[in-house]
């Protein structure tokens, strides 16, 4: 099968061996955003950078993320003109605010309440740049692996995987009737359900080993491969590396 630029993620995600490939994509997603907006390239010193991160801002997770990042003149930075707007628009609100009237219960009532400001503020607060960006990537992903499916090499790949978590399995589920021709229909609902529930009944068996080792009568027994059990029990119900270290500048 031929690589070109957008194959490469994906068959490298598939080649190593994470509990979801989808999972390993979506952190290289997330940590190339962060470095970009971040990083060394200085991005955010980019006008038009600075703007869309002024416009989305970041989600508390991401907050967190870029904190660890360490880059805090960076961060200082773009939170710095992303709070000034925010602090623009809650003046322009506050100043022109009357406190509501509450009707009795034969008063008239609006039949179509109006967006508040502060619901119009909030709503900017549940944006976030990295988010955005992380999902414009996954969608990319998502469509070149579809297309990768037509070659056969691929889809043995596909079959040799560990599955898939059961977030970016029900993603894959919404795709494919749209993403795939019918012909390829019965061979991705066969294996990707047979593959999914297959490695879930591992990872759930190694979490269960995990539990007896506790038990005194196996404490001379071994681990096997539960060592990392709740990890990746973790992974496979919510797409998650929670193991994974915080993502530092270099």
């Amino acid at each position: 099968m031929k690589e070109h630029i957008d194959t490469i993620p994906v068959n490298d995600a598939f080649d190593s061996g994470d509990e979801c490939p989808f999972c390993w994509l979506e952190r290289k997603a997330e940590q190339s955003t962060i470095r970009y907006v971040a990083g060394p390239g200085a991005s955010y010193m980019e006008p038009d950078v600075r703007a869309a991160t002024d416009a989305a801002g970041f989600c508390g997770v991401h907050l967190e993320k870029l904190y660890d990042y360490g880059n805090t003149l960076g961060s200082a930075l773009m939170l710095q003109t992303h709070m000034a707007g925010l602090l623009t628009e809650f003046r322009a609100g506050a100043e022109g605010f009357t406190p509501p009237v509450k009707h009795g219960i034969f008063g008239k009532k609006n039949s179509e309440p109006q967006e508040t400001w502060w619901q119009r503020l909030h709503k900017r607060q549940e944006r976030c740049f990295i988010c955005e960006r992380r999902e414009y990537h996954m969608t990319r992903y998502f469509h070149t692996f579809f297309v990768m499916l037509r070659e056969p090499e691929f889809r043995e790949k596909v079959a040799a995987s560990k599955g898939f978590c059961l977030r970016h399995f029900a993603k894959l589920m919404d795709l494919a009737e749209t993403e795939l021709p019918n012909s390829q229909h019965e061979w991705f609902y066969s294996t990707v359900l047979s593959l999914t529930e297959e490695n879930l009944l591992r990872v759930k068996k190694d979490l269960d080993w995990l539990i007896a080792k506790y038990d005194y009568r196996n404490a001379g027994a071994d681990w096997k491969n539960s060592r990392d059990a709740l990890p990746r029990t973790m992974q496979k119900i919510q797409g998650l590396h929670p193991a994974d270290p915080p993502y530092k500048e270099k």
